[in-house]
């Protein structure tokens, strides 16, 4: 930039989008003495799982369920004596209608799943709410330039220079609510996301008189 008069400034703004997507991340594990036996046990109930998820309308291209992990687990106590195995296969699925959210958390575990990581919302089509929190994240920076260049005795003019800063915050993540699991099987897992932040930041330059 050429004129030496100006200022820069950053902003931020946000904006909300209902999530209609989860990925919902599982496993399920096995210990035990003899790893054929483990790992048999640990495949048997993931195939259950599976089974589950497309019965709830999960599609097959949905689903991600690589090959079992096999950890061996040693006794230090008295040297390194392996005492058994550890097996795990991680599980994801997408879940694309959210009002079946809590009956597919109930089912993976129901069928055999024994971890649950949780469930992470996203949004098929974030792009008007990017677009809002930019917008508003414009405004907050030249709301804040006014504010510095009153205080300096000047007066802001038009932008001079205008660019969006990297995101260091991560992917948005939504509220959410999971009621514990009843004891009673006719008693459904409660699930409530609220919607997504969308948060983006710029950096302005005004020129000033």
């Amino acid at each position: 930039m050429t004129d030496e008069r100006w200022i820069s400034v950053t902003g931020s703004g946000e904006a909300s989008v209902a999530p209609d997507l989860a990925i919902v991340s599982f496993a399920v594990t096995g210990n035990g003495k003899e790893l054929a036996a483990t790992r048999d046990d640990v495949n048997l109930r993931s195939s259950a799982v599976l089974a589950t998820l497309r019965e709830l309308g999960i599609a097959d291209g949905d689903l991600n369920a690589p090959d079992v992990g096999i950890q061996p687990e040693y006794d230090y106590r008295k040297g390194q004596r392996l005492v058994g195995y550890r097996v795990t296969r991680s599980m994801t699925a997408k879940v694309r209608d959210l009002d079946r959210l809590g009956e597919v958390l109930d089912g993976v575990v129901s069928a055999g799943a024994n971890e649950m990581h949780g469930a992470q919302m996203s949004a098929a089509d974030p792009s008007a709410a990017e677009h809002a929190a930019l917008a508003s994240a414009v405004a907050a920076a030249r709301a804040k330039a006014e504010v510095l260049a009153t205080a300096a005795g000047s007066t802001i003019g038009a932008v001079a220079r205008i660019e969006e800063e990297a995101d260091v915050g991560g992917p948005p993540m939504p509220m959410m609510r999971m009621m514990a699991m009843s004891e009673s099987a006719d008693v459904q897992t409660e699930v409530a996301a609220g919607d997504l932040t969308v948060v983006r930041r710029v950096r302005a330059w005004f020129s000033i008189g």
